[in-house]
């Protein structure tokens, strides 16, 4: 399934949140804050165009980088899905609200 996400499916839930489940941690709540195109990181055979999105969590439960399931909510009409065996990489703040945790969503 992960191989048919595209940054499309992604854009209408900006600002929505979604729950990341994983063995070592109870789960977190993640904000979409932003969805990033990558097209220098496409493959020359590669269909889809490479994107990161971007993920905010005002709790810090000391997570790093970590794989699991991403249960994303409802949107215009269509079920919620859950994407299993993501891997989500933690993030420095880099200038933004240091209160807040930050984490990246990588599809190539």
């Amino acid at each position: 399934m992960l191989a048919t996400i595209c940054a499309d499916d992604f854009m209408p839930l900006l600002g929505q949140c979604c729950y990341f489940h994983c063995a070592q941690q109870p789960v977190l709540e993640l904000q979409i804050q932003a969805v990033r195109l990558r097209p220098r990181a496409q493959v020359p055979t590669g269909k889809r165009v490479p994107f990161v999105v971007e993920l905010a969590s005002t709790q810090d439960m000391g997570l790093g980088d970590a794989v699991g399931r991403l249960a994303l909510p409802a949107q215009a009409g269509l079920p919620a899905q859950v994407l299993h065996e993501v891997w989500l990489g933690r993030v420095i703040p880099a200038g933004r609200d240091p209160a807040f945790a930050y984490f990246q969503l990588p599809f190539n």
